[in-house]
């Protein structure tokens, strides 16, 4: 039940701030800006997991899993930049890799 209350005002306050509006009558400025949204939410995201892994055993902290998979994902999307499945595969098997090797 609280899922279900938390979506449905979730929902609402999404839906009064974007709902009224047409696509005729967005400001160019927002409309500009919309596809930054998603790769900041997901910068939001992941910066702070990458940062604060704890590094593997007594090693460096630049060996720590999580940010050779995100460096290697970034480097595969730099590269390849709309391939979104080389990229999240590359960052993944990176992780796994240096997960299971170090």
């Amino acid at each position: 039940m609280t899922i279900v209350l938390m979506g449905a005002a979730t929902f609402a306050l999404r839906f009064c701030f974007f709902g009224p509006l047409n696509a005729e009558r967005m400001p160019a400025r927002v409309e500009q800006a919309l596809p930054y949204v998603m790769p900041a939410v997901l910068m939001a995201i992941i910066v702070p997991s990458v940062i604060l892994a704890p590094s593997p055993g007594d090693g460096p902290g630049w060996l720590s899993p999580y940010l050779v998979g995100a460096g290697v994902g970034f480097g595969v999307g730099a590269v390849k930049k709309d391939n979104f499945f080389l990229v999240f595969a590359s960052a993944v098997v990176a992780f796994a890799l240096a997960k299971f090797l170090l």
